[in-house]
């Protein structure tokens, strides 16, 4: 059934819904508010069950600008020394791959485009909900409206049944620095130093030229949530000023921070009302600490126009949909919750405890550590 469908939202859930949507041969608006289709600088992570759904669109991620990091190393905040050693990308099959946020949305951006997506910048839209047969986008008809207008979906807001959010206790800071300044090392894999209540990950972006920074700190009062908060760079700095040569030389170079409040968001009880369906940060917005907000839009995607492409049925794909990927998002949703807190120890027999068993895991059993969130990672929606 030719369907006439409209998505609210140009990010990367949108725009990977859209390519996936067109490849089933169904006619596809997208709307952003927007009016040019792009990101706060920032970095990001497509881990393997991503990028097997890129593949599967023939979108070939690994070769678009990106770092493909050899391993991620733990560091005790202090003494800066190795803790764990987790190895990536050891083979061809199982890429992890780390994009400037631009870079991915402009590459997603013209593949839409290629795809023969009606792209309309500038726009914010009204959506009428006009019961079980189709929706509204301002005055336009159109059979199903997917909402992928990220965290603070205003669509989620104005339809479902959405519960208050609560502040996790953490704040986030990110920002970019440039390489060129900076040791070797620096602009090498993936490395995270754990400390007493704060945690700092850094990864190299364009082969080296920019070093993306994202350090948690956590505190009793809260920040808005969202991308474009300014910090003060100096303020970041303080947090950080006893911690290791390397994160004190990355800190210093930082000009421009952004800081946002981490929030939790509790599992909505449904994410299909009528011809309306969620996806991606509007259905399970995500702490970011296993890395998997854009991965999760990205399956939400491919599920979504699969069980649109199999069900003659509307409202049967929809609620497929949904039970495919509901229990999985909210899954990886909590999971991310729990995950931060283990970088953050702050007792030191228990933090001295914790690293021993890093340590030992990374040298005695590699592959065990490595596959803890194998369920996560490894998994392919592309093969049901």
């Amino acid at each position: 059934m030719a369907l006439d469908i409209a998505i609210v939202g140009g990010g990367i859930g949108g725009l990977t819904a859209a390519i996936a949507l067109r490849q089933k041969d169904f006619s596809v608006t997208l709307f952003e508010q927007a009016p040019e289709i792009g990101e706060v600088g920032a970095g990001l992570q497509i881990s393997v069950n991503a990028v097997r759904v890129l593949n599967a669109l023939g979108l070939k991620p690994q070769e678009w600008p990106c770092s493909k990091p050899k391993s991620i190393t733990l560091h005790d905040y202090k003494r800066g020394d190795p803790v764990a050693n987790v190895a990536m990308n050891s083979t061809p099959d199982t890429p992890y791959l780390q994009f400037h946020r631009a870079d991915l949305i402009a590459e997603l951006m013209q593949a839409a485009i290629k795809a023969g997506v009606n792209i309309k910048l500038g726009r914010q839209v009204a959506v009428s909900d006009n019961g079980p047969h189709s929706v509204k986008i301002g005055n336009q008809p159109f059979d199903l409206a997917i909402g992928a207008d990220g965290v603070r979906s205003s669509i989620r807001d104005q339809f479902y049944d959405s519960q208050k959010v609560i502040f996790t206790k953490q704040i986030a800071w990110r920002a970019l620095v440039s390489a060129t300044d900076l040791p070797g090392d620096f602009i090498k894999d993936t490395h995270v130093y754990m400390g007493p209540r704060k945690h700092v990950v850094t990864y190299p972006l364009r082969d080296g030229q920019l070093i993306n920074i994202v350090a948690v700190e956590e505190r009793d009062t809260w920040a808005d949530e969202g991308w474009n908060h300014a910090g003060n760079p100096d303020d970041l700095r303080r947090l950080f000023d006893d911690w290791c040569a390397p994160v004190t030389t990355l800190l210093a170079q930082v000009k421009s921070p952004i800081v946002w409040g981490l929030f939790a968001h509790p599992s909505l009880h449904s994410w299909v009302k009528n011809r309306i369906v969620l996806l991606g940060d509007s259905a399970h917005p995500m702490v970011p600490f296993v890395a998997q907000g854009a991965c999760m839009a990205i399956e939400d995607a491919w599920v979504l126009a699969d069980q649109l492409a199999k069900n003659t049925d509307i409202g049967a794909a929809l609620q497929n949909y949904q039970n495919i990927r509901k229990p999985r998002a909210t899954k990886v949703q909590e999971t991310a919750l729990k995950s931060g807190r283990i970088y953050h120890t702050a007792n030191p027999l228990a933090r001295g405890m914790l690293q021993t068993g890093m340590r030992l895991s990374s040298k005695i059993a590699p592959a065990i550590m490595a596959g803890h969130y194998d369920w996560i990672y490894d998994h392919d929606v592309t093969v049901y």
